[in-house]
């Protein structure tokens, strides 16, 4: 009956050979079980013909453990990382922190536009989040910027007023503003001066001003506004006297 060295190989060199081959593969095998927990430096991307390099992935410089997405900026090369339409999660590393997490959504209807919308979670699902949404309208109409609150109570979503703060001069293309200096033709005589030039945004347009003065009502009797448009608007000064006197003046399209 054979025992165990009967099945050895009958050289020593044939022996050899199969011990080493065997360790090859148990070295490829621990590998393989190290590749979940193992340290990738850089991981680099290429495009199909295996040579042009699309992108490289590795940890970011800053200690701050995070990842790194590199393109070819310095060769010219454009490099962007395409999402498919959905949403991007973001909640702390600890459990029960909060109920709702940070999202940013994107959705597409070709027969009526595109649609971003970024909220930055809740720690209780009631609670307000502040909700922009930023949206594309198909066939060339203007876009839309909507600023907004949200919360969900009970499964029943409520929108509301949110608070916004700006550091720094807020602009608009449908608001006009600045002063003229009008003197009157005479006494008690309502006199105007044209400003032109504007181009606020809008359908209907408002015109408002008043007077820089310290006596109002006793010698600068009114102020107003006429024709207002786009373009322009009329403002009027009356005084008791002909003083000079500046005019602060505004157009509000809606």
């Amino acid at each position: 009956m054979p025992g165990p060295l009967d099945q050895l190989p009958a050289d020593a060199t044939t022996l050899a050979r199969k011990v080493a081959d065997l360790e090859r593969q148990m070295k490829e095998l621990r590998a393989a079980r190290r590749m979940g927990t193992a340290t990738v430096g850089r991981l680099r991307i290429y495009s199909a013909d295996g040579e042009t390099l699309l992108a490289e992935l590795g940890p970011t410089d800053d200690g701050g453990g995070g990842l790194w997405t590199r393109g070819l900026q310095g060769d010219g090369i454009p490099v962007s990382a395409e999402l498919a339409a959905g949403e991007l999660r973001f909640r702390p590393i600890e459990d029960g922190v909060n109920e709702v997490p940070a999202t940013v959504t994107y959705g597409t209807l070709p027969e009526s536009g595109s649609d971003l919308t970024l909220t930055p979670g809740s720690i209780l699902a009631s609670d307000w989040r502040s909700v922009v949404d930023l949206g594309s309208t198909a066939g060339g109409s203007p876009p839309n910027v909507l600023v907004s609150a949200f919360r969900d109570v009970d499964g029943v979503g409520e929108v509301g007023p949110c608070n916004m703060d700006l550091s720094g001069v807020l602009t608009a293309a449908n608001i006009a503003y600045g002063q003229v200096t009008i003197n009157p033709s005479a006494a008690n005589t309502p006199t105007s001066l044209a400003v032109t030039g504007l181009t606020v945004q809008g359908s209907a347009f408002y015109g408002f001003a008043t007077a820089q003065t310290t006596v109002p009502g006793s010698q600068v009797t009114g102020v107003g506004t006429t024709a207002v448009s786009s373009t322009g608007l009329t403002v009027w000064v009356t005084r008791t006297n002909t003083t000079a006197t500046n005019i602060n003046w505004m157009v509000l399209g809606l």
